[in-house]
């Protein structure tokens, strides 16, 4: 394997990485850009971020393999994406060398577990479903006047970072953002012409919903990125005029279909999804990799 920084790259090679992933199936937990100019962008912004590292593997100068490791310290986890799992076991020691002593786990698309059960070092975790609404007309709603729409989000940045946190404490597999990272979040965003909406639902003046969607203003590409509910404010009928009211929003903007990712054992956001005609197209199978 070889160890991929961003001094190293040149125009060729990230032409040569924007082929090799251009010809691959969508099969982890990211998912590239197959526009070149934004591939180049969000690679680019990989390689600068000190949670990830890049190896790929070339033989003959062309890449046989790649692995991305992604670094969550504060939870004490390392996620792994490739394309060749069967070849992990052999670079366990130079994934580590990075990782250290967090927990390996690796999200796999749309792989069967009878098929992934095979692979010794691998256990089952979760699965995540990818979800899509191909747009209609608007929803129904009567309590979207009690929904805060920041129409200037940048006036709120904290705000809506506490916001972020508080909502998904509890939720597998999140790790509490900070402000410079949700900044650079939505930087990296807006540079790449992905406009972010975000919508607050209020119960006694206090913040307790919080909805982000992103609209890609190429393909008219909506995406319901993040809607969380504070413990306390749970189980009161929130998330659904929350989720209608993104999804209006979305759709008055000239959204022409809308994404989104739900955990399959959040059992009442499926149910409400799929009320509002969202239909599964893809899964993500989460495993720990083990010695």
């Amino acid at each position: 394997m070889e160890i991929i920084k961003i001094k190293d790259i040149n125009k060729n090679q990230i032409s040569k990485i924007y082929n090799y992933f251009y010809k691959l199936p969508n099969h982890g937990f990211l998912d590239f850009s197959k526009n070149k100019k934004n591939f180049e962008k969000e690679f680019i912004d990989i390689l600068n971020n000190k949670k990830f590292r890049f190896l790929i593997e070339i033989h003959n100068e062309e890449i046989q393999n790649y692995i991305l490791i992604k670094n969550e310290n504060s939870i004490n986890r390392s996620v792994v994406m490739t394309k060749d799992v069967g070849k992990l076991k052999n670079n366990l020691t130079i994934i580590k060398e990075f990782s250290g002593s967090n927990n390996l786990e690796i999200g796999i698309r749309n792989h069967t577990r009878k098929e992934m059960n095979k692979i010794s070092f691998l256990t089952y975790l979760r699965t995540y479903n990818f979800m899509k609404l191909e747009i209609g007309n608007l929803f129904n709603s009567n309590d979207e006047d009690s929904i805060l729409k920041l129409k200037n989000y940048k006036q709120y940045y904290k705000d809506l970072l506490s916001i972020q946190n508080d909502c998904f404490a509890d939720q597998y597999g999140y790790e509490a953002n900070d402000l410079l990272e949700f900044k650079k979040e939505l930087q990296n965003l807006e540079k790449r012409g992905i406009n972010s909406y975000f919508e607050i639902t209020k119960s006694n003046d206090e913040w307790s919903g919080y909805a982000w969607t992103q609209l890609n203003e190429e393909n008219n590409e909506g995406r319901l990125s993040m809607c969380g509910i504070k413990k306390k404010f749970r189980n009161r009928g929130l998330a659904k005029p929350l989720i209608i009211s993104s999804i209006n929003n979305l759709i008055i903007n000239n959204c022409e279909v809308i994404y989104l990712e739900v955990d399959n054992q959040n059992e009442p956001a499926k149910k409400i999804y799929s009320d509002l005609g969202f239909k599964k197209y893809s899964k993500l199978d989460w495993y720990v990799i083990t010695n």
